[in-house]
C-alpha cells in the first residue's frame, strides 16, 4: 500500500524531528499553574464546566439537575456528581448522585432520599468503584430522648445525626449498600443515667457528645465533607457543626463499623481521631479551638506536597477565612496519639494562607496540586485561584457562588474500553488539551507494551512506550481504522478522533492486550513538542 507507506514515513519523519532533534527547553518555572482542567458547577445551575489553567471554558457537562453540591471527574473521565432531587430538608440538601459520560449522557443515577434518609453535601468516590455518600437519618424526639438527647434541645419534631454509606452500582438506577457508619451509634452523654449512652464524654474521645454542641436545631452535625485515604483504608468527615473533622476506620465490615471493636485499629467504628475542638470531648475551653465551620477537609494524596496531611477551609476563623495544612500526629505503628492533656495534636497547622479578600463564612474548599500549589475556591467571592506555597497567587477566575472546585488532570477521554475480535467496536476519543495549545498539530498513538515509562522530551512525558503498534497508529492515521488521528487542534485545543474496528479486522491472537492509547501535540512552526495526555486503555476481547 504505497500510500500508507509513503503517510507513514511522512509523519514518522515529522514526529521524530520534534521527539528527537529539538534541544530540551527550559524547565517549568514554579510560578505558574498547574497542568490540567478544573471543574465546577454553580449552585442552583444544572450545567458543569471545565475550565483550562488559561481560565477558558473547555468542556461543559449539561444535567437536568442542579447540584447537591459537589461535582468530581473520576479515575476513568466519568463525572461524579452529586444532585438536588427536591426533597426538603436542611442546608446542603441534594439527595442523590449521578454519573454522567462527556456528553451529558447519564450513566447513572442513585437517589437517596426516601424512608428517613437524605443525601446531602458531598460524596466520595473510591477505588473499588463505589461511591460514599453523606447523609442524614432522621430520628424522633423520643428518640433523641432516649438516646440521652437534652430534651431542652430538640425543640423540632425530628432530630438528625449523620451517616455515611458505600454504595455499589447494580444498574442505571439501582445501587447496593454495601458498607455503613452511623453517627447514632458512637453516642456518649452525662445529662441522664436513665437513657442509653450514658458515660462520662471526657474519658472517651472515642464517642460523640449528643448534647454537643448545645444547640437546638435538628441538624446535629451538619457534615459537610468526605474523603478517602486508600493507603490506609481511612474515612475523614467534616463536622461542621462541632468545629471538628473526625476520622474513622473504614477496614470494618458493617457490624463492626457500628460497634467498638473490630477493623485494623481494633475500635469498630469508633472515632480514631478527631481535631478542632477539644471542648467537643471535654478537654479544653473555647481558647483551645481551632476550627470555625471548616469545610472541603481532604486527605492530601500520594505523591504530593503534604502527603497525607489534611488540608481544608476553614471558614469563620478571625479576622478571615484562612486554608490550613495539619499533620495528623502518628506514632511509629500508625496509630494516632494524644498530646498533652488527653487533647488530640497538633497545637496548630503545618501551613496556612490567609488574605483578607477570601472571606466566606459558608461553603468553600481547597486542595493540594500535583505542582505543589494548592487550588482555592473562596465560594461567596466568587473566587477560583491557585497559589504557590509561598502565597503567590498564578491563576484565578471569577464565577457565580460555588460550593467546591477540583483539578482535573485527565485531558484525553475514551467512550468505550473495549473492542472485540469477532464483533469489532469503535472507539471516540475526545482531546481536550487547553486553549493554550489551539493550533498545535496533535496525534494520537497507540502502544501495547504500556505505558511507563513512555519517552521524555522537552520536560513532558509521553505515556507509551514505543512499540509496533503505534508504527501501526501512525500508519493508519486519517484512514477508516483511525480517523482524525492526526490533525490541528481548536481554538480551545479540542479534537475528535476514532479507532474504528470491523469485525475480523484484528487477529485471534489479539485477544487478552490491551491497547493504550495517548494524544500529543506539536508546535508546527518549531517542532517543539507542547503537551501529552493521560492514556487510555482498550481491551480486546474474543
Amino acid at each position: 500500500m504505497p500510500t500508507l507507506t509513503r503517510l507513514a514515513s511522512s509523519l514518522t519523519a515529522s514526529l521524530l524531528t520534534s521527539l528527537l532533534l529539538v534541544p530540551l527547553s527550559a524547565s517549568v518555572g514554579a510560578q505558574t499553574p498547574a497542568a490540567g482542567h478544573r471543574v465546577y458547577s454553580p449552585n442552583g445551575q444544572t450545567n458543569t464546566f471545565l475550565v483550562d489553567n488559561q481560565g477558558a471554558t473547555v468542556h461543559t457537562w449539561p444535567s437536568s439537575n442542579a447540584p447537591g453540591n459537589t461535582v468530581y471527574v473520576e479515575e476513568d473521565g466519568v463525572m461524579l456528581r452529586t444532585i438536588r432531587t427536591g426533597v426538603s430538608g436542611p442546608g446542603g440538601v441534594g439527595g442523590g448522585v449521578e454519573r454522567l459520560a462527556l456528553d451529558g449522557t447519564v450513566l447513572w443515577r442513585f437517589d437517596y432520599d426516601t424512608g428517613g434518609n437524605i443525601h446531602h453535601h458531598d460524596v466520595e468516590s473510591l477505588p473499588n468503584g463505589n461511591v460514599l455518600m453523606v447523609a442524614w437519618e432522621v430520628k424522633t424526639q423520643a428518640q433523641a430522648i432516649a438516646a440521652g438527647r437534652n430534651p431542652a434541645l430538640v425543640t423540632g419534631a425530628s432530630f438528625m445525626p449523620d451517616h455515611i454509606i458505600e454504595v455499589a452500582q447494580t444498574g442505571p438506577t439501582t445501587g447496593d449498600i454495601v458498607w455503613e457508619w452511623h453517627v447514632w451509634d458512637h453516642l456518649i452523654q452525662d445529662f441522664d443515667n436513665g437513657q442509653a449512652n450514658f458515660g462520662d464524654p471526657a474519658a472517651h474521645p472515642e464517642l460523640i457528645d449528643i448534647n454537643f454542641p448545645p444547640n437546638n436545631g435538628s441538624d446535629f452535625n451538619h457534615v459537610n465533607s468526605v474523603d478517602f485515604d486508600t493507603e490506609n483504608n481511612w474515612i475523614v468527615i467534616s463536622a461542621n457543626f462541632q468545629d471538628e473533622f473526625w476520622i474513622v476506620d473504614h477496614s470494618t465490615t458493617t457490624s463492626e463499623a457500628a460497634g467498638h471493636t473490630g477493623g485494623d485499629h481494633g475500635k469498630g467504628g469508633d472515632l480514631l481521631y478527631r481535631w478542632g475542638n477539644p471542648q467537643a470531648y471535654r478537654a479544653g475551653t473555647g481558647a483551645d479551638k481551632k476550627l470555625f465551620r471548616q469545610h472541603g477537609v481532604k486527605f492530601i494524596g500520594p505523591g504530593l506536597d503534604g502527603e497525607g496531611n489534611i488540608i481544608l477551609y476553614n471558614n469563620q476563623i478571625s479576622p478571615s477565612s484562612r486554608v490550613e495544612e495539619i499533620e495528623l500526629p502518628l506514632d511509629g505503628s500508625g496509630n494516632f496519639i494524644f498530646g498533652p492533656g488527653g487533647v488530640f495534636g497538633p497545637a496548630g497547622p503545618v501551613w496556612t494562607y490567609q488574605d483578607p479578600a477570601m472571606n466566606s463564612a459558608i461553603m468553600s474548599s481547597a486542595e493540594r496540586l500535583p505542582n505543589g500549589n494548592t487550588l482555592i475556591c473562596s465560594s461567596l467571592q466568587g473566587r477560583i485561584f491557585e497559589i504557590t506555597t509561598g502565597g503567590t497567587n498564578v491563576w484565578e477566575i471569577g464565577t457565580p457562588t460555588v460550593f467546591r472546585a477540583t483539578i482535573v488532570e485527565r485531558t484525553l477521554w475514551n467512550d468505550a474500553s473495549t473492542v472485540s475480535v469477532s464483533g469489532g467496536g469503535n472507539v471516540s476519543f475526545d482531546l481536550i488539551a487547553g486553549s493554550a495549545q489551539a493550533g498545535q498539530q496533535y496525534f494520537v498513538l497507540g502502544s501495547i507494551s504500556g505505558t511507563t515509562p513512555g519517552f521524555t522530551k522537552t520536560f513532558i512525558n509521553v505515556p507509551l512506550n514505543w512499540d509496533a503498534y503505534t508504527d501501526v497508529t501512525l500508519a493508519l492515521a486519517n484512514t477508516a481504522v483511525l480517523t482524525d488521528t492526526v490533525g490541528v487542534l481548536d481554538g480551545n485545543g479540542r479534537a475528535t478522533a476514532s479507532l474504528n474496528v470491523t469485525p475480523g479486522l484484528l487477529p485471534a491472537s489479539a485477544v487478552g492486550f490491551v491497547l493504550h492509547h495517548a494524544a500529543l501535540a506539536v508546535n508546527p512552526g518549531t517542532s517543539t513538542l507542547t503537551w501529552a495526555s493521560n492514556p487510555v486503555a482498550i481491551s480486546v476481547e474474543p
